[in-house]
């Protein structure tokens, strides 16, 4: 009887620590084992520091699975033998798109891999990575695996996409891929947020001397964001007669609305602010 994945996956252990990408590859491969009739509506991205990237069609799907994340965090490790999977992120995106490192679908992928032929020095990389399993049965099955990935990055290197440091390809002119620019346009979203707080910042000429590259629409657009976060607490205590926390708000709002520190002047504003807002 031919064995199942799941079934050995002990004997796998040793060689999918060390690599990652065989790591991805398996997940990517098996996924609709792992996550059944979810598996229509997701597909995995990539895999780094234990933190799983899942593409999903919408964002009601997203919050199905977000419902049964822990299970299949569990049934994840289970899979591959090991603790290898701590989170799972979830990202709207489309299944056939071309700026993943995706499973093989004939019908809808574009991407003829039987055109690209390896060198012999990339089957000797995939033999490395192959060469910790004894079993012979997942031992095919991981190198048609590899070989597939592997043929599929060297499509898209000649085909012009670049690899983002996170290890998935893009065809955009941007320095990194989508969710790495997510994650940093988010990082400096916080920068920004906690500096505004704190009454630092409070014009772009002072802003853009901490963090380079910091162009003034993007400082703007927080900025704007923060206001109107302040804004809707503001509206918060007032409605719940907490005029006092409304009043601090209000001065840290004009803080930051104005560029300026001067207490009286900004304090004149906020409650002029907040009488309006009571009317």
């Amino acid at each position: 009887m031919v064995k199942n994945l799941v079934d050995v996956s002990d004997l796998m252990d040793v060689a999918i620590t060390k690599s990652r990408l065989l790591k991805e590859g398996i997940l990517k491969s098996e996924w609709d084992k792992i996550v059944g009739e979810l598996s229509k509506k997701s597909f995995v991205i990539f895999l780094k520091n234990g933190k799983l990237f899942v593409g999903v069609e919408n964002s009601i799907w997203i919050q199905q699975m977000n419902f049964q994340k822990q299970s299949i965090i569990k049934k994840t490790n289970e899979f591959l033998g090991g603790n290898y999977v701590s989170e799972i992120i979830f990202k709207i995106g489309k299944k056939d798109t071309k700026d993943y490192f995706l499973k093989e679908t004939p019908k809808n992928d574009s991407i003829d891999l039987d055109s690209v032929t390896l060198t012999a020095e990339e089957y000797l990389q995939i033999e490395v990575e192959l060469k910790e399993i004894k079993d012979d049965f997942i031992k095919k099955q991981t190198k048609i695996v590899l070989e597939k990935s592997y043929k599929r990055k060297k499509y898209l290197k000649l085909h012009g996409y670049k690899q983002c440091k996170c290890g998935v390809y893009y065809s955009s002119p941007e320095s990194m891929c989508a969710i790495c620019t997510n994650k940093e346009v988010l990082k400096l979203e916080e920068t920004l947020m906690k500096a505004f707080k704190n009454r630092k910042m409070l014009k772009y000429s002072q802003a853009v001397k901490v963090i380079e590259d910091l162009t003034e629409k993007e400082y703007n657009r927080i900025k704007l964001k923060k206001l109107s976060k302040i804004k809707k607490d503001i509206d918060i205590y007032l409605k719940n007669r907490k005029d006092d926390i409304a009043f601090e708000l209000s001065k840290l709002y004009f803080t930051i609305d104005l560029g300026e520190l001067k207490d009286e002047h900004i304090e004149k504003r906020a409650e002029e602010f907040i009488q309006l807002l009571k009317k």
